[in-house]
């Protein structure tokens, strides 16, 4: 009976009130009974219809709220209460591999789009080429972690967000403004920062405790990293420079005007120029991201990374150092033991050799094949 109770239920919630077409007086027919009412009042609540049954309304009502609090249980329980980025939401039903169900609720694989970890600031220091084994020059950037430690962490319980607050170099007291002094003294730093910047991180296991210091090893040589500066102003430039346009001919008749920029719009109609025209201006001096750059070797006692390809910023500038978004290489040979993850929260630092002072040199993992070997005919 109780069966037969829900399933009429069911059809009933779906069904949908059956009004035969109104008259001139504005009468509706429901069901069996007519109702004078205006077009725009809700449909009357039908009342609980049953079968060989003589509960009342309320005890029918009663039943049914009781078998969809059943089903609504049913479903909390498929669901993953403590979830995070990276991992499923309800368990896994259907696959084409076995090994998705033995790694279920296990983090596999790091997901750079969900999963997010503390960076660090770097001071550029200039480029210059490093070879590897293979005698391959690779033109680098080298980057300084000058004292990067952890002021403070935010949680999502007090602040609604995972965040880190990490400072980098040295300020003297004298330069520091009375509120921003009261906020490092606050956490106790013995050292001012001259920079501070906050990064955002996925989840709570990945923040690192205050007063961490962060060393070059919390990067993984062979990894790809985003780096993020203001990049060199140029002043005012014109459309060729800026915008890399043609410019105009250099002879047949062109006078005293070959680099100038052109038209810039129509005539009379619309009479003006369109916003956002690519003119001459101002050119450099923005925030750029320059992405998936690899690191070639790290130096761990110096803490310096060299980083392979050119970084924005001038020399000396600060920069923001993050793991690559798009291709981090995690789990390739290409990252030094086929690293999986990144260290989380951060590296566990050996006393004596990282920040001591002295060249630890690590190098990127070398690929097996000669790189100037000239490629045979079969294989190409």
């Amino acid at each position: 009976m109780n069966r037969l109770l829900v399933r009429t239920l069911s059809s009933t919630q779906r069904q949908v009130a059956k009004i035969n077409r109104p008259s001139s007086q504005g009468v509706a027919v429901i069901g069996s009974s007519s109702i004078t009412r205006n077009y725009s009042v809700t449909v009357p609540c039908q009342k609980i219809k049953s079968v060989n049954s003589d509960l009342s309304q309320a005890e029918m009502q009663a039943e049914i709220d009781e078998e969809l609090a059943k089903l609504d249980a049913i479903a909390e329980e498929k669901k993953y209460k403590d979830w995070k980025p990276g991992y499923r939401k309800r368990p896994l039903v259907m696959s084409h591999n076995l090994d998705d169900f033995e790694n279920e609720g296990k983090l596999v694989t790091w997901k750079p789009q969900l999963m997010k970890r503390s960076g660090a600031l770097g001071i550029k220091v200039g480029m210059m080429p490093i070879w590897d084994e293979w005698g391959e020059r690779h033109a680098c950037t080298v980057l300084f972690l000058d004292n990067n430690v952890v002021i403070r962490t935010f949680t999502e319980e007090e602040d609604g967000r995972y965040a880190v607050q990490i400072g980098a170099g040295e300020r003297k007291e004298k330069n520091i403004t009375k509120p921003l002094l009261g906020h490092y003294k606050k956490f106790g730093l013995e050292k001012y920062p001259y920079v501070v910047k906050e990064f955002t991180v996925s989840h709570e296991e990945y923040l690192p405790e205050p007063g961490t210091q962060i060393q070059a090893r919390h990067f993984v040589p062979g990894q790809n990293i985003d780096v993020s500066a203001t990049s060199k102003g140029k002043g005012f430039q014109g459309a060729m420079k800026k915008w890399n346009f043609k410019g105009m001919p250099a002879t047949h008749g062109t006078s005293l005007s070959h680099r100038a920029l052109g038209s810039t719009g129509q005539c009379q109609d619309p009479g003006r120029v369109f916003k956002g025209k690519k003119m001459a201006g101002r050119m450099g001096a923005e925030r750029v991201t320059t992405q998936n750059m690899r690191i070639v070797k790290i130096d761990r006692g110096l803490n310096l990374l060299y980083v392979k390809g050119a970084v924005p910023g001038q020399n000396g500038a600060f920069v923001e150092i993050k793991d690559a978004v798009k291709k981090p290489l995690f789990g390739t040979e290409k990252v030094e033991d086929k690293s999986i993850f990144p260290p989380l929260p951060t590296f566990e630092y050996e006393d004596g050799i990282d920040g001591c002072g002295e060249s630890h040199e690590t190098l990127m993992p070398q690929q097996q094949e000669d790189p100037f070997d000239p490629v045979s005919e079969e294989a190409a």
